[in-house]
């Protein structure tokens, strides 16, 4: 297994791996200063070709980076290479049987994803969040520590839901857009822009995502 990233989120990563997925694990991270060589004792790769030869033997990745792009950019990265996404789900995490996961996925620890939930691919939910019924989330999306999604949310790509948000049912939020740490969102959200605040207001316009 191999984790892309070796920063604070990675570290979060590895404290949920089963000790069964340790075997052969290594970190990724090739853009720190100075460069990490190892994390918790395991090696970290520092070049591209470091990682392509890595996925010859082992092709299983897990993102360990929590910034929407970030991540978009590392799995591409990643797979491009000859790496697979794999998915993270703890065992704290609660996950209904009914939903459909993407690649990629990261359920972090005590998170909620309940019944007929629809996670994109790269979706990152983290602690204590909760994504209720019936919600459907884009690629790439971020879900802050305990921030919760009421039933029928729609969530556009590349959009990041901050710590202890609250968007109430039935609203749809649009792709590339910022809610604020601690915003209670009580009407729809369109693309490109950063909402804050309770009731949340829109605060600024942002520049549509190139990738």
């Amino acid at each position: 297994m191999l984790i892309l990233g070796a920063k604070g989120h990675a570290k979060e990563v590895f404290d949920l791996l089963d000790p069964s997925e340790c075997n052969n694990l290594c970190f990724f991270d090739n853009v720190s200063e100075p460069r990490p060589v190892e994390l918790f004792g395991y090696p970290v790769l520092n070049s591209l070709e470091a990682l392509k030869q890595h996925f010859q033997n082992q092709a299983n990745f897990i993102v360990g980076i929590g910034d929407c792009i970030l991540r978009y950019k590392l799995q591409q990265l990643a797979e491009a290479h000859g790496g697979k996404a794999t998915s993270l789900v703890a065992k704290s995490a609660h996950l209904s049987n009914s939903a459909l996961l993407g690649e990629g996925v990261s359920l972090m620890a005590f998170s909620l994803v309940s019944a007929h939930v629809s996670l994109g691919k790269g979706v990152l939910i983290n602690a204590n969040a909760a994504i209720h019924h019936d919600c459907q989330l884009g690629n790439f999306v971020e879900i802050g520590p305990g921030a919760k999604l009421l039933g029928q949310v729609n969530v556009g790509d590349f959009t990041f839901i901050g710590a202890n948000a609250t968007i109430l049912p039935k609203l749809s939020i649009g792709s590339n857009v910022v809610i604020a740490a601690g915003a209670m969102v009580t009407q729809d959200v369109p693309d490109n822009c950063m909402v804050a605040g309770n009731p949340a207001q829109l605060k600024k316009q942002r520049t549509p995502l190139v990738l």
